[in-house]
């Protein structure tokens, strides 16, 4: 291979990155408490957005496969000012996102020694922020770091530790333990849609599914986009909607279903089947491979947003010349990804001033999740306008029929804006405080980023109308 394409993303790479990007175990003890009935949650969640996701952002990448993902997609249906606004959202819910990942391997990390550890605000929220400043720094050396990461962050942060969770309850069950959540009765696996307290973590279940668009969005430093995304994307989603599954029933057979902690869950059964199977290095290896799970996911997530905003400034200098300007030796937006590092350290250090960790992550879980899925709205909305304003545009994949491209958008939306309204109940297995102050937190946060957006867009045009008078542009 040449020196040209060495630092290119291929097919594999793609798979990779999106496997790190979506497939996280700690999604699984978000479903677990669900029992049964999970495997048909997980199963409408996958075909409610999961899979007009894959086939939207299929054809999208395709048809416009340069760096800039969703921002690219949504300023050729909409213009420039919408989709500078879902850069912003899009970023805001990565920053969020940070420090909800970090949260959860720092606790992963602790349960490795004790169970006390796991819940030290002081060890996850400044451990979090060292090990994001780590990565930044990694990052900023270029592509190739970026690839060799996310590939020993997949192997041994997904398939390793998924591997030993499914092959721990076949353990399990053929040593003569029983299953520790009923699976037998027919009952068990229809759920129970009465209560919505009952139903809240949909929302999660939704954003587990999230992330397709993230290798779009350096579609310009791949091969051959028009031919590696559509494989990719089917090869990830059969990967990531089976391991989910699977690894669900795997918890619920070494775990009762109504004893599985949101943040913990995984190692909890890990810690009960380790005494039970007397297997005590199970606890460690467990950790470690679920750390090295959150730092690939964090990892995927880090670079691709970062060069869409890059992209998106770069029209009209929305950020001004140092935002977007390049390490001179890597050639990587290096002050964007340092700023960037700031602001994830100031939310890892949110931890110390919430209730618990366990409402920390929660809040992360939702303040992320709202931020991410409005871009999502707009998303599906672009696809029906691309394919009516540009139906010439080359894709080399095209959702086909004449149904489907209509009915499959328009699923998404309805599935992401049910998931948005469900965000705005509380819980019932985690003190969150107040009603108001909880709904109050996340329209805030909605709120801040639009304002943020609005403010910055405003300035660059007014800057650019002053340097245009006199004749500097």
């Amino acid at each position: 291979m040449s020196d040209k394409n060495s630092g290119l993303l291929g097919s594999k790479d793609i798979i990779f990155m999106n496997v790190i990007a979506i497939l996280s175990l700690r999604q699984i003890p978000n479903v677990a408490p669900y029992g049964a009935s999970a495997m048909v949650l997980w199963v409408l969640a996958a075909f409610c957005l999961f899979f007009p996701l894959a086939m939207v952002c299929g054809e999208l990448s395709t048809g416009w496969p340069k760096d800039g993902g969703i921002f690219v997609w949504i300023k050729e249906a909409f213009g420039k000012r919408i989709a500078w606004m879902v850069v912003v959202c899009f970023l805001f819910s990565c920053v969020l996102f940070f420090p909800l990942m970090l949260q959860f391997g720092f606790t992963a990390l602790g349960y490795m020694f004790s169970a006390g550890l796991a819940q030290n605000k002081v060890f996850i929220g400044v451990g979090s922020a060292v090990i994001f400043w780590l990565l930044t720094m990694m990052n900023i050396r270029g592509m190739e770091w970026t690839k060799i990461i996310n590939s020993i962050s997949a192997w041994c942060g997904v398939f390793i530790p998924s591997a030993i969770l499914i092959l721990l309850a076949i353990v399990w069950l053929i040593t003569g333990h029983p299953m520790q959540t009923n699976y037998a009765s027919v009952s068990d696996w229809i759920p129970d849609l009465s209560h919505w307290n009952t139903i809240v973590f949909l929302s999660s279940m939704m954003f587990a599914f999230a992330g397709l668009e993230v290798a779009p969005m350096i579609a310009g430093r791949t091969r051959n986009p028009q031919r590696d995304f559509p494989r990719a994307m089917a090869f990830s989603a059969a990967v990531i909607v089976g391991i989910y599954m699977i690894g669900t029933w795997a918890l619920n057979t070494l775990l009762p279903a109504g004893k599985t902690d949101i943040v913990a869950g995984v190692m909890q059964a890990m810690h009960s089947a380790a005494a039970t199977l007397h297997m005590p290095w199970l606890l460690p290896v467990m950790a470690i491979c679920m750390f090295f799970g959150a730092l690939g996911q964090i990892n995927s997530w880090l670079v691709g947003p970062i060069y869409m905003l890059q992209e998106a400034s770069r029209e009209d200098n929305l950020l001004g010349e140092r935002i977007g300007r390049l390490h001179p030796k890597y050639q990587t937006p290096a002050f964007a990804l340092i700023m960037q590092a700031v602001i994830v350290t100031l939310l890892c250090f949110s931890t110390f001033i919430s209730t618990s960790v366990a409402a920390a992550y929660w809040m992360l879980t939702a303040l992320t999740t709202i931020t991410y899925f409005i871009p999502y709205m707009v998303m599906f909305p672009a696809f029906c306008r691309l394919r009516i304003s540009q139906p010439d545009t080359p894709r080399s994949f095209k959702i086909p029929g004449k149904i489907l491209p209509v009915l499959l958008p328009i699923m998404g939306f309805i599935s992401v804006t049910f998931a948005v309204f469900l965000l705005f109940i509380p819980p019932s297995q985690i003190n969150m405080g107040g009603y108001l102050q909880y709904a109050g937190k996340i329209i805030g946060g909605a709120l801040l980023a639009f304002i943020v957006a609005e403010v910055i867009y405003h300035r660059a045009q007014k800057r650019n109308a002053h340097l245009a008078s006199e004749g500097k542009i």
